[in-house]
């Protein structure tokens, strides 16, 4: 692979000999807006969840204190008809 890779590179610059200076600019902007950009998995790349990252998240969430033990209906002013109370 590297040996092809080799081999086409040295045909890219061959090629890039004969561009005009302008056009050695705008592929020279392209090859740097490419470079920062971050790279992206493949579309049939399946992304893995680690569930033993995911339990020790939601384990961490279980331990928080209970800063208010109303429930969100009270928190919001809800009345008994599901309106805002006053």
């Amino acid at each position: 692979m590297e040996a092809e890779l080799k081999n086409t590179l040295v045909e890219l610059k061959d090629l890039i000999q004969h561009l005009s200076i302008s056009d050695r600019w705008i592929l020279l902007k392209w090859l740097v807006e490419l470079l920062q950009k971050e790279p992206q998995a493949s579309p049939t790349e399946k992304k893995r969840i680690n569930l033993n990252k995911v339990n020790q998240i939601c384990t961490q969430i279980r331990s928080l204190p209970l800063l208010n033990d109303r429930t969100p209906e009270e928190i919001i002013g809800y009345d008994e008809f599901g309106g805002l109370g006053s």
